[in-house]
């Protein structure tokens, strides 16, 4: 029993009773300009999220001004509950928030949500003293899970930092990591946002914090740490990344923050792990939304990852034959019929420039697809069996299909 105690007992430790799923009773009066809601789990109910060191809180708090509830119906049968992100604040008074598309779509019994847009929809977006404001879908992408809302607030808002990942990482042991990377960030209060070049290098098992907010009394700011880890989700949407943070269905489409407590990704919900979009995607869709009012996605034909996170074997081979290689983008998988087969790419290439650019990482080659959709690239790969690389011309064309995500309970 002593050493039992030993082994639990940590300096973050409260001495009050610890809530369960049964000891929830959430004060639905207080949600006055909606109907009624579910009271649902909360991120303590995980016991990895019940105590957390000092950096963690220090993150959260950093971010939680930007972090709100959202509630949908339809007519007036509740739909969903989630979390979201103020990414933008125009006047100061209309708040602009990206969370997840399962917030807007019908759930099915089969349990997977559908790629349609649910009837009589009703959204309402609650921050952390419990004002309930109106919220107005501006745009949504149903293979990305996204969804961009606008809602007009009584007073200042303050919208979160974002931070652009890069997930390229040196894999050859001889050669340094060059840290001069070209990115984006967003300062609270942007308006519009506001391009700087800070960018951040997403290495696995660093830190990372899914943060969501309870939709009713008391609004609380809800924490789940966890690190980025290489692991690859089974969804059909190459463009998710992974972290080992275990948060509940509330906080589906909440940020995902980094120690300084800046926005990198937009986490999904997921019974035993969680997904998320890097920022760099949601923040690029979103963009060109506001530009060209329409929407698209660049289709692969491949699987594909960064070249740090292959496989030993593989890399070794690549490296004996071309020594100075150390960042691109290895394939996983040319998918039957597609672009990318009829380009030539096969299993285990490497490339290293898309149209022009060098390619160092997965994020990069999604970005230069993004902007080049319809277009025809030039492609530098390097084959283990060949001596030189080579050149393949890639058609880039637009994805017509939706990931179909599943909805847990």
């Amino acid at each position: 029993m002593r050493q039992h105690l030993i082994e639990t007992w940590n300096i973050w430790t409260r001495r009050v009773p610890r809530l369960t799923a049964q000891s929830f009773t959430p004060d639905v009066k207080s949600c006055s300009n909606h109907p009624t809601v579910k009271p649902r789990l909360k991120f303590s109910m995980r016991e990895t999220n019940l105590y957390f060191d000092i950096q963690f809180k220090r993150a959260a708090l950093t971010v939680s001004p930007s972090v709100v509830s959202l509630v949908s119906f339809t007519g007036e049968e509740e739909l969903y509950q989630c979390s979201g992100t103020i990414i933008e604040s125009y006047d100061d008074y209309t708040g602009i928030v990206i969370t997840s598309a399962n917030l807007i779509r019908p759930q099915t019994e089969c349990a997977c949500a559908e790629n349609i847009l649910a009837d009589k929809l009703k959204v309402f977006v609650k921050l952390s003293d419990g004002r309930s404001f109106d919220g107005k879908v501006c745009a949504y992408h149903f293979h990305y899970n996204l969804v961009v809302l606008s809602y007009k607030s009584d007073s200042p808002l303050q919208s979160a930092t974002l931070r652009q990942l890069e997930d390229c990482l040196h894999l050859n042991p001889s050669q340094l990591i060059n840290s001069e990377e070209k990115s984006f960030q967003l300062c609270p209060h942007s308006n519009p946002m506001i391009l700087h070049s800070r960018s951040m290098i997403l290495s696995p098992g660093d830190d990372v914090v899914a943060v969501g907010r309870y939709f009713d009394t008391p609004f609380d700011l809800m924490a789940a740490p966890g690190e980025y880890c290489l692991d690859r989700c089974e969804y059909d949407c190459s463009e998710l990344f992974m972290s080992t943070c275990r948060m509940t269905r509330c906080g589906d489409g909440s940020p995902l923050i980094n120690i300084s407590g800046e926005v990198i990704g937009i986490a999904f919900h997921d019974v035993s792990f969680t997904p998320f979009m890097p920022i760099n995607m949601a923040y690029k869709w979103w963009e060109h939304y506001k530009i060209y009012r329409e929407l698209r996605r660049p289709s692969l034909g491949m699987q594909a990852i960064s070249f740090h996170a292959a496989r030993l074997r593989i890399a070794e081979k690549v490296i004996q034959r071309f020594p100075s290689i150390s960042k691109g983008v290895i394939v996983d998988k040319v998918i039957s019929g597609s672009s990318a087969e009829s380009a030539g790419l096969r299993l285990h290439d490497v490339i290293v420039q898309c149209g022009g650019k060098v390619v160092n990482c997965f994020l990069q080659l999604l970005e230069i697809m993004w902007d080049n959709v319809g277009h025809v690239v030039d492609l530098v790969v390097v084959r283990a069996d060949h001596v030189t690389p080579l050149t393949l011309k890639l058609m880039i064309v637009e994805s017509a299909s939706d990931n179909s995500w599943p909805y847990w309970n």
